[in-house]
């Protein structure tokens, strides 16, 4: 069962003190995570916690009383209040891919990457077909920007963005990136081959981690 608390923070940038719902603890009792690294349940259906957003100014964080680069001024812009003129279906998208808009002028890719990814797991929940699209193109990007710099976890991140390209429909390109692809486990190079396979289909549905391992 996931906990849900009560917390009170002061916003960074405007001062505004205010209540906010933040997750104590959760599970993953429901299986393992997508191929996107989606969580299983219970933690799948908490994203409505994973983030802040200022009554007072907009400022959304994980936790609203970390510094920014971002101030009142930039927070008032219509690009950020009106997402880029994408018109997100739920509140939960907006807020992710806000977190996404400060991430990237923070200069902070990594955390960007993970915020508009996000953004699409919402926009899957909403149907928001179109926008999910987007936002997993968005995140195809900047993965290639975080690899080519020498991620940490890079086999992982591949893995990531293959599924990410597939399931925005970048079959092809995906299968050209990837059929030489070999990772030195195993089981890595199954969920490649999996998604290459899925790819040639053309098929672009979610899939599971435990998909692949009934397919083996």
């Amino acid at each position: 069962m996931s906990r849900i608390v009560n917390v009170m923070r002061k916003c960074s940038v405007c001062g505004t003190v205010s209540e906010y719902m933040a997750l104590a603890s959760t599970n993953n009792l429901g299986g393992g995570p997508d191929l996107d690294l989606r969580p299983a349940e219970m933690m799948r259906s908490t994203m409505n916690v994973w983030l802040q957003e200022c009554p007072g100014c907009g400022y959304v964080s994980e936790d609203v009383s970390d510094l920014s680069r971002v101030d009142r001024e930039w927070l008032n812009s219509d690009k950020y209040r009106n997402c880029e003129g994408i018109p997100f279906v739920s509140e939960i998208s907006k807020e992710f891919y806000k977190y996404y808009l400060i991430n990237m002028f923070n200069k902070n890719i990594e955390d960007a990457f993970f915020a508009v990814l996000h953004a699409a797991w919402s926009c899957d929940d909403d149907a928001d077909i179109v926008n999910a699209k987007h936002c997993r193109e968005l995140a195809i990007e900047l993965a290639t920007r975080l690899l080519d710099k020498g991620y940490e976890n890079e086999h992982s991140l591949k893995l990531t963005r293959a599924d990410l390209m597939r399931r925005a429909g970048q079959f092809e390109k995906m299968i050209s990136m990837y059929e030489t692809v070999e990772f030195n486990e195993e089981f890595l190079n199954q969920i490649l081959k999996f998604e290459i396979e899925k790819a040639r289909k053309k098929d672009s549905s979610c899939y599971r981690v435990e998909d692949v391992v009934g397919n083996c």
